[in-house]
């Protein structure tokens, strides 16, 4: 509803109210006063006034309203012609950016053109000086050669000056020459009869010296044959003194320090490198300090699958990049086929190239021929460097392996005390064996292999590893509980 008509009501039904109420007076003084009703016909023209009142008040107000549609349509119109201003001022301003981006890819293009052409004369500038550096060098070398041969010339004018002049002598000692041919003719036939002389002497000669040669042949084959008795004397005697030099060392025990010593010596390191199966995958570092044992085949470098600290999630690993390194100072040769031992696969040994042998300061261990001799062995733990005496014996139940005394005892008194992949040594300095574990040593006699693995990535390797581990499990079930 519209306010104003609502006003207009609400003014009307106020003064019908007004019209139509009764008023009463309080009684004064014990008397009442009667109020006369109001003329109805005053009240309809106050009624009508209070309408015209109304109406010429709505009026005014459409009238305002009105004038407030008007303006604000101007302000409206206004807005609209302002935009549509901004419109066509962007619309020329976006013109005028592509224009300025087609004048500037011209101005690019034609800087790039300007800039290959400056390059080509920049680049014919060069190759013009190098072309006059050649040609000025080619100049300077012209005169040398021209004043070489004028050099030349004159020692040639002076060369043939002298020829005349030795021409002239030549001549003339020519001349004398005829004259002493005559002279020697006669010579010539005396000489002649000398040289029949001579010839006939040293046919004599001859046949002299080569009877004397006959001889000196018959004299050096015979001191041939001596020096070579001589030379077959000296090699037996050495050998047999290396074989006494030999059973002196074996029957003599040596000190646990030159046995560690020999140990530590040889510096010859193999460092191992694979994916580890963690879940952040890190490339993993192993490094193993290995024995050195010569044998019939040279030289081979000994340790066991426990220093590679490979685990069994790792031998899972699709991408398994088992590489490696055998390094001795400066030297550095990749790591190439290992084999696991077949009397005890936890021993792996790795064949040494000939070249090592001379840079191996120390003396490399051998074999134990009589691992019994002595009562105890020389252990020595790569990992924490340290090396002790232990009593050890040949168990019935298995003959290939040797048990160290490890009682609790000894360890509590502070004795060494053997743990796993422990090497093991003669009092006499040679290789007994590798500990399994804390009580059992493996004997180590020979070095044929079970299975051989060659470092390297692929599936190849991923399942010669595989074949390998599974073997040692295998191997290592079938053994006394106390071996494994």
């Amino acid at each position: 509803m519209n306010r104003s008509l609502l006003l207009i009501v609400c003014d009307f039904l106020l003064i019908s109210l007004l019209a139509l109420a009764r008023f009463e007076t309080p009684e004064e003084e014990g008397l009442e006063q009667e109020v006369m009703p109001e003329d109805p016909l005053q009240a309809q023209e106050d009624i009508i006034d209070a309408l015209k009142l109304s109406l010429e008040l709505e009026q005014e107000s459409n009238q305002n309203m009105a004038a407030s549609l008007q303006k604000a349509q101007e302000q409206l119109d206004e807005t609209a012609n302002s935009l549509q201003a901004r419109e066509s001022a962007l619309e020329q301003a976006r013109r005028e950016g592509e224009i300025l981006q087609r004048d500037n890819r011209d101005l690019q293009t034609d800087l790039e053109d300007r800039i290959a052409v400056l390059e080509r004369k920049e680049k014919q500038v060069g190759d013009l000086s190098v072309r006059l550096e050649k040609q000025e060098k080619e100049a300077e070398e012209q005169v040398r050669q021209m004043e070489a041969l004028q050099s030349e010339l004159k020692e040639g004018q002076a060369a043939m000056a002298a020829a005349e002049a030795r021409q002239k002598e030549l001549e003339k000692a020519n001349r004398e020459a005829e004259l002493q041919a005559h002279a020697l003719d006669t010579q010539l036939q005396l000489a002649e009869t000398e040289t029949r002389l001579v010839r006939q002497n040293l046919e004599l000669a001859r046949s002299e010296v080569s009877i004397i040669r006959n001889e000196n042949q018959r004299l050096q084959e015979h001191a041939s044959q001596l020096a070579t008795r001589v030379a077959q004397g000296v090699s037996a005697q050495t050998e047999r003194l290396a074989a006494i030099e030999e059973e002196v060392r074996q029957s003599q025990p040596r000190s646990p320090n030159a046995i560690f010593a020999d140990f530590m010596g040889s510096g010859m390191t193999i460092e191992v490198r694979y994916q580890e199966s963690s879940r952040d995958g890190d490339e993993r570092l192993v490094t193993v300090q290995p024995v050195i044992v010569r044998d019939g085949e040279g030289l081979k470098a000994l340790f066991t699958w426990s220093d590679l600290r490979l685990s069994e999630s790792d031998l899972r690993n699709r991408e398994l990049d088992f590489r490696g390194a055998i390094r001795l100072g400066n030297e550095s040769d990749p790591l190439g086929k290992m084999d696991f031992l077949s009397l005890d696969t936890r021993v792996i040994v790795v064949q040494l190239e000939k070249a090592w042998e001379p840079l191996i300061e120390t003396r490399p261990f051998q074999i134990a021929l009589e691992p019994l001799k002595f009562p105890r062995a020389v252990l020595v733990d790569r990992e924490k460097g340290h090396y002790g005496e232990a009593p050890f014996k040949l168990d019935i139940e298995a003959r290939d392996y040797f048990r160290v005394d490890s009682r609790l005892m000894n360890r509590l008194m502070g004795e060494y005390s053997p743990r796993k992949s422990n090497v093991m040594f003669s009092q006499a300095g040679d290789l007994l064996g590798v500990m399994v574990n804390r009580k059992y040593a493996a004997q180590v006699d020979n070095f044929l292999p079970g299975v051989s693995v060659t470092s390297g990535r692929g599936e190849a390797t991923l399942q010669d590893l595989q074949q390998a581990y599974t073997r040692m499990i295998n191997q290592v079930r079938r053994l006394p509980e106390d071996l494994r």
